[in-house]
């Protein structure tokens, strides 16, 4: 709404002026990627590791790869997923539920390679 922002908003901001945590090198892979789509729950326990990746890492993964949209997709009760697309509509798809911050650090970092 025009009075305030709302919850993606205010996580998506989180995300653009938290801390950083993985390093550039880490996102090396985002030059061949056409878009990377992150879906979660914005309270569920299942998508915390998600919630906490993104507020450490998602301005290294921006600065890797400026041009590369990344979308974060929040849904009450949705499960924590990944969606890698690549040339030719490729794409790559990753369960991320349950997962800590630094397993999904390794998910997401396999499927960029």
């Amino acid at each position: 709404t025009a009075d305030g922002p709302q919850h993606g908003t205010r996580f998506l901001g989180a995300c653009l002026f938290g801390s950083v945590a993985m390093s550039k090198a880490a996102f090396a892979g985002l030059k061949a990627v056409q878009e990377i789509r992150f879906h979660l729950c914005q309270t569920s326990k299942g998508s915390e590791g998600v919630r906490n990746f993104l507020l450490k890492s998602y301005k290294n993964m921006k600065a890797a790869s400026p041009a590369t949209p990344i979308l974060i997709r929040e849904a009450s009760g949705v499960e924590g997923g990944i969606v890698v697309r690549q040339d030719f509509g490729m794409e790559k798809k990753a369960s991320l539920e349950g997962m800590d911050e630094k397993a999904v650090e390794k998910e997401v970092t396999s499927l960029l390679k």
